[in-house]
């Protein structure tokens, strides 16, 4: 079933830290996914559509171009990734889930997995903001984005703030001032 989608494997190697030589057979199911989990909820239903109709009729806009390759096409490349992560350390078998293995490679372990997916998870909550604040900016160009501030450009509260669910799998930080 082909599906329409935003973002495909061109630009998936271009704004995500999956190489240019990947088979990107094994992430495909992930493209959609990600668009569904992480980006819908943020544009809205309304622009996502009107997006995913102007992709496939290869009729974009300025607008919607430049929207996709400066916020949104950034933010879904780490959400891709992030979401295929685990699929691509394990491997399920008709035996069990194993770690894959070449001849030339070894896995990372359990800890150096979980570094990488929080820094994934950083590099998504930093695009995210940006792409909020991005929308905000811009949203008389966007009538069907619903903002998440009263005025055209808001000076984006909160966007920064951490977020206190990743603050729990992360070491504290020490309070120094500088002057």
């Amino acid at each position: 079933m082909i599906q329409n989608i935003l973002f495909n494997d061109k630009w998936l190697k271009e704004f995500s830290v999956i190489p240019l030589n990947f088979n990107t057979k094994e992430v495909q199911n992930y493209l959609k996914l990600a668009e569904t989990i992480w980006l819908e909820p943020i544009i809205g239903r309304p622009l996502y559509d009107e997006l995913l109709y102007q992709v496939k009729n290869n009729q974009l806009t300025d607008e919607n171009s430049t929207l996709l390759v400066e916020a949104i096409y950034p933010y879904l490349g780490f959400c891709v990734a992030y979401e295929a992560l685990p699929t691509l350390i394990y491997h399920v078998s008709e035996v069990s889930v194993t770690k894959g293995k070449s001849d030339n490679s070894e896995p990372i372990d359990l800890k150096e997995t979980t570094y990488f997916e929080a820094h994934l998870r950083r590099q998504i909550e930093a695009r995210k903001d940006y792409l909020i604040k991005w929308l905000d900016c811009h949203c008389d160009s966007f009538p069907l984005y619903q903002p998440s501030c009263n005025n055209s450009c808001c000076d984006a509260k909160g966007l920064n703030k951490p977020n206190p669910m990743f603050e729990l799998y992360t070491p504290p930080r020490k309070n120094t001032t500088l002057r």
